[in-house]
């Protein structure tokens, strides 16, 4: 079976909403078979504050029938809705 890829951008506009992502989120990718293969991180920052920031990561499935599983969970979209991230979170598959 084909491999198939997330390719997702979010920008999360502040500080705990970002790291509350990064602690929940990528666990729980990880614990329905993806796999990160490429993350970019841009953050928002001076030397006194950081103000949250964009992070871009490829995460790579077994078949693109996991890849979409993953994203349209119960789990993952509660987790967008409860967060006000459905607007923020885009995701192409390929």
């Amino acid at each position: 079976m084909t491999k198939s890829y997330w390719l997702k951008k979010i920008s999360i506009p502040n500080v705990d909403l970002f790291l509350e992502y990064i602690r929940t989120v990528l666990p729980w990718i990880k614990s329905v078979g993806g796999v990160i293969v490429k993350r970019d991180l841009i953050q928002e920052s001076t030397s006194n504050e950081w103000d949250g920031g964009q992070l871009g990561l490829v995460i790579e499935f077994e078949s693109k029938f996991a890849a979409k599983k993953a994203f349209y969970s119960e789990v993952f979209q509660k987790y967008l809705q409860s967060r006000d991230l459905m607007e923020l979170v885009t995701i192409s598959t390929l």
